[in-house]
């Protein structure tokens, strides 16, 4: 999922050929926080320090200041807090509830590893996730 995560510099076609492929690093936690690599609505990168225990949701929404919506505050009602995960990370979370499953079923740009990020607990388990917000 890093290989489309490039810095903006590059993006622009501003840095050098050794850096062409460098994609976002991956930059040591804080204790009691867990790196959250994340591809906005743009696609620009952005690496956020979530701390341990809150939801998913609330790390992109409240700590990141992204546009996730989250309406229903987490509740499995609206699916507004919809994400892509990239499939490592997929595999790092729980398995999604019935609850969950048939709400993302009703969303749009639903793919194998979407989850509601309300339903992702952020562990330290979840280091280094990697989180893409949909485009609509």
């Amino acid at each position: 999922m890093r290989r489309w995560c490039l810095r903006s510099r590059q993006r622009a076609g501003l840095a050098g050929a050794a850096n062409a492929l460098t994609a976002c690093t991956l930059l040591y936690s804080t204790r009691g926080k867990v790196k959250v690599h994340v591809k906005t609505r743009d696609g620009m990168c952005q690496d956020i320090d979530a701390p341990v225990g809150i939801t998913l949701m609330e790390a992109l929404r409240d700590v990141a200041k992204l546009d996730v919506a989250g309406s229903c505050n987490g509740n499995v009602e609206c699916g507004t807090c919809h994400v892509h995960l990239s499939e490592a990370s997929f595999e790092k979370t729980p398995a999604p509830s019935e609850r969950e499953v048939d709400l993302l079923a009703k969303a749009l740009e639903v793919l194998e590893t979407s989850r509601l990020s309300c339903q992702v607990v952020v562990s330290e388990k979840l280091d280094g996730l990697e989180v893409e917000l949909p485009t609509y």
